[in-house]
Order: C-alpha cells, then sequence, then structure tokens
C-alpha cells in the first residue's frame, strides 16, 4: 500500500509531544513491513538543515494570499523515510515553537498555518501525478492536519480513504468564524453535523467527520472520549459515528528507547545487569548534584508540566515523600505557576530535588536510565508514552488507571490473561490517592526482592512497533477492501 502520512510535527525533525515520536516511529515500521509510506509537514525554520539535499521542488501557488507555497521532496537521513516539506517563508519561517510564541501563546494565524499544510496534503492525495506518486490511504493526525479531510470534502469529487488518528482530544484546532473565510473552505460544511463547534470550527471535528475510519492511540481511551467527562465537547459527534472509531495501542522504536542500545546513557544494561541500573541512577543523582544515597528511591517526572497531567499532585505530596528519603528529578514546562512550584520546592530540598524547564532528548534519556520510579498521575492520558520507555529501562511507573497508562501499567499479576504486575496504579484523580501509590511504591523499594521481580516484568513486556503495526495494516486494508 501506498500511505500519505501528514503530521504538524515528526522526530527526528521537530518534537513537542508524543505525536511527534508516533510520526516519526509508525511509517519507519510500516516501511519495514513492505509499505510505501511518505510524509508531509511544514518546513519550519531550522528543518532544511535536518534532511537530505532537496530531491524535487513544485510551487502550488499562492491560495492564501501569503507567499507561495512550495512542496519540497527528501527524505529523513536517521531512517531514510521519505518527507515532503511545505515551505512558505509567512507561515512557518518563526523563531518560536510551531504552535506558539516564546510567551506561550497560540499564534493568532494558525488556523492559516495549518489549513495551508492541509490543503497541500489533501492536493497531494488527489492529484498524485504531481510528485509522480499516488496515495492509496491518507492518515491525518490531530487538528493540524484534520482540515485536509474538509477540503477534499468539499472539493466534491471521489477521493481516496482516510484515517484520522486523534492523541488528544483537548487539542481540538476550534477557531472563531470571522477566520473562516481565510480557509477558503466550503461554507456548506458549517452544519451541526459537519465542522461547526459550539459557534466556532474545529479542524478536529473536520477530521473525524469526514474520515473513513478514527482511531485513537490506546483502546481504553477509545471507550472514554466516548463520555462527557473525557469527550470535550465531541463526545456526541464520537458516539453518532462509533463505528468507525478503534483504538490501537501506540508502538516503541526499542533502537532509540532500550538500555541494552541506548547511547545516551552511560551504562549500558539488560534485564539480566540490573546493577548497572543502579551506576546510572548514581550517575544522575551526581550529575545533579543530590544525595548521592542510592539506598532510597529517586522518583522522576519527564513530562508537559500542566493540571492534565496530575503534575499539581504531585507537588501536593511530595514534601511528605521527601521527607521519608525519597529524591525527585523533573523535567519539563508548561503551566508557569507548576514551573514556578516545582522550582520552589527544588529551592525548599536542594540536596532531594532537581528541576530542568524545558526539554532535552539526551537528558530524557539519562533520567529513564537512572530513577527507580516515573510519575504519571494524569487526570487523563489518551497513550502516553513515556510509561512504554520507562517499563524496558525497569523503572516503575506509578500511574493513574486512565486511557493507554490503563492498558499498559498494573499492579497486580493476573495469570488468566497473563499479566504482569510492573507498577503502581491508583483510580482517583486527587493527592490521597497519589500518596497511597507512591507510599506502596517506596515500600516495595525496600523489599529488593520483590522490587526486581516487578522491575524484570516491566522490561519483558514488547511494546514494539513489530506487534502492532499488523493492526494498522489490517485496518488500512479494511478501507481498501469496502
Amino acid at each position: 500500500m501506498k500511505i500519505l502520512f501528514a503530521a504538524s510535527e515528526i522526530y527526528p525533525l521537530i518534537k513537542t509531544g508524543g505525536l511527534a515520536d508516533v510520526a516519526g516511529t509508525l511509517p519507519v515500521a510500516l516501511r519495514n513491513k513492505g509499505h510505501d509510506v511518505k510524509l508531509i509537514m511544514p518546513a519550519y525554520r531550522g528543518i532544511l538543515e535536518k534532511v537530505a539535499p532537496i530531491q524535487k521542488s513544485i510551487n502550488l501557488g499562492n491560495p492564501f494570499g501569503v507567499g507561495d507555497l512550495l512542496l519540497l521532496e527528501t527524505h529523513i537521513p536517521e531512517n531514510d523515510t521519505p518527507i515532503w516539506l511545505l515551505q512558505c517563508q509567512a507561515l512557518y519561517e518563526r523563531e518560536d515553537g510551531p504552535y506558539v510564541d516564546k510567551n506561550g501563546i497560540d499564534f493568532k494565524d494558525n488556523h492559516l498555518r495549518f489549513a495551508a499544510l492541509s490543503w497541500a496534503t489533501a492536493t497531494l492525495a488527489l492529484h498524485g501525478d504531481l510528485m509522480d506518486w499516488q496515495a492509496d490511504i491518507l492518515h491525518l493526525n490531530d487538528w493540524q492536519t484534520g482540515f485536509a479531510a474538509a477540503y477534499l470534502k468539499g472539493w466534491k469529487t471521489e477521493h481516496l480513504p482516510i484515517v484520522t488518528t486523534v492523541h488528544n482530544l483537548r487539542y481540538n484546532g476550534s477557531f472563531d468564524m470571522d477566520k473562516f473565510v481565510d480557509t477558503h473552505l466550503s461554507p456548506e460544511l458549517l452544519s451541526i453535523h459537519g465542522m461547526e463547534f459550539y459557534g466556532r470550527f474545529s479542524g478536529l471535528k473536520a477530521g473525524l467527520v469526514y474520515a473513513d475510519a478514527i482511531t485513537t492511540v490506546s483502546p481504553t481511551y477509545a471507550q472514554e472520549i466516548l463520555t462527557p467527562e473525557y469527550g470535550d465537547g465531541l463526545d456526541g459527534t464520537l458516539r453518532a459515528m462509533q463505528e468507525k472509531l478503534s483504538g490501537i495501542l501506540n508502538g516503541v522504536d526499542y533502537d532509540q528507547w532500550s538500555p541494552e542500545k541506548d547511547t545516551l546513557i552511560l551504562h549500558n544494561y539488560d534485564v539480566e545487569s540490573l546493577d548497572q541500573k543502579q551506576a546510572n541512577k548514581l550517575a544522575l543523582l551526581q550529575e545533579n548534584g543530590l544525595s548521592e544515597d542510592t539506598s532510597k528511591p529517586i522518583f522522576g517526572v519527564v513530562s508537559r508540566l500542566t493540571e492534565q497531567k496530575g503534575l499539581d499532585l504531585v507537588l501536593e505530596v511530595m514534601p511528605a515523600l521527601l521527607d521519608k528519603g525519597a529524591r525527585l528529578v523533573v523535567l519539563g514546562s508548561g503551566d508557569k505557576h507548576l514551573e514556578s512550584g516545582y522550582l520552589a520546592l527544588q529551592k525548599t530540598y536542594p540536596e532531594q530535588v532537581a528541576v530542568r524547564i524545558g526539554y532535552f532528548e539526551d537528558y530524557s534519556h539519562r533520567i529513564q536510565a537512572g530513577i527507580d520510579a516515573l510519575l504519571i498521575p494524569s487526570r487523563f492520558e489518551p497513550c502516553g508514552l513515556t510509561q512504554l520507555y520507562a517499563l524496558k529501562y525497569g523503572t516503575l511507573p506509578v500511574v493513574r488507571h486512565t486511557g493507554g497508562l490503563a492498558d499498559t501499567v498494573f499492579e497486580d499479576a493476573v495469570l488468566e490473561d497473563e499479566r504482569r504486575a510492573n507498577g503502581f496504579v491508583f483510580k482517583e484523580a486527587n493527592a490521597e490517592s497519589l500518596k497511597s501509590a507512591m507510599e506502596r511504591c517506596m515500600e516495595c523499594f525496600n523489599d529488593t526482592e520483590k522490587w526486581q521481580e516487578k522491575q524484570k516484568n516491566a522490561m519483558r513486556y514488547d511494546y514494539s512497533w513489530d506487534v502492532v503495526t499488523d493492526q494498522w495494516i489490517n485496518l488500512y486494508q479494511s478501507l481498501l477492501n469496502k
């Protein structure tokens, strides 16, 4: 099959979250299975320096009145995946991130920036002769590419099957109606059964309504978003389209995320050499100037610092755990009040808490290898990738029972479904429940035999793309066979 895979961020070119990891690895896994996958993404500032020399370019014209849209054909050197980069200086050449300015405020023209990406994607999907390659399937990801489904609908011509994957329903890409005219989309699409969303218009809703199949990134999240609690205003729409909704768990590229192969950690190890994890733990403590007593557990956070992730709860309970000797290492950025809260905690406990605001890929690997337990107390979590990374590193996740966390982390073993205990789980999104789970974690940590048994269980789980890619292939084929 020929699959056009559209995303607003793709690792290793640019990354703000799990979407980039998936967009950078699922296409590679599909290519390894013999399928022809090509990517499309904006040419943000600095991206051209990270790809191979441009092999071909085509001018798509100036449909939005902001400058010519150039489609540049190249490939990602790290994995040789073909990619088309959409270049438009007025839209994508910015010093800040892909979505927000230096103050964390959404760019005012995001509707236009991602309408342009979606328009180019739809054009390429419909007119493969432009680049001598005609896709069989169009795979869209999140709201930034959802407008592509609306363009194809509005053009009223036969087109290829569309899959839309929801990585996080909360980010629905909705905009005021006065901006709709900028997109050059058909006004016929603005209905309650179309892309209208509570008096606004939504890129994500467009991607859902006009897709042939909708997927989320875990089976549990696919069920949760059908409810008002997790549906973020789209649950009614999703319930009406439930027959085309499914959940496929994200996978992990173990060439990048495995303590046996990881080139970014100081000491490689596997399930039979866990003593080397202790060496990484000591190195992490030394790197951060923390107390070097390895007999006490280190909790870690590698995350966007938001209340969605439950990280306000960690701030609430952490002093009590620190008073019992625990340590905490934090890497992330996000809500300013949470950033300030963690920096204040570090100031109060300078020998036990280390906080870095931002994201540093190499450091995130050293954290996974060096901490004992990873905290993910999310109020909702579509899939989560950090817990999957943690498991392979023998780092036990402490998670709330929601979304993909519920599908991958288990506190108790269940023989009937061959489930092996690999972490610590709590149900209610409150500080008391989190504190209880962390205390159970510390109690288990003090029982070396029991702790190492859980570590080995965790490391033996296989959440590689090899395991789940066939589910994607079956989905694509089912659409082509209709």
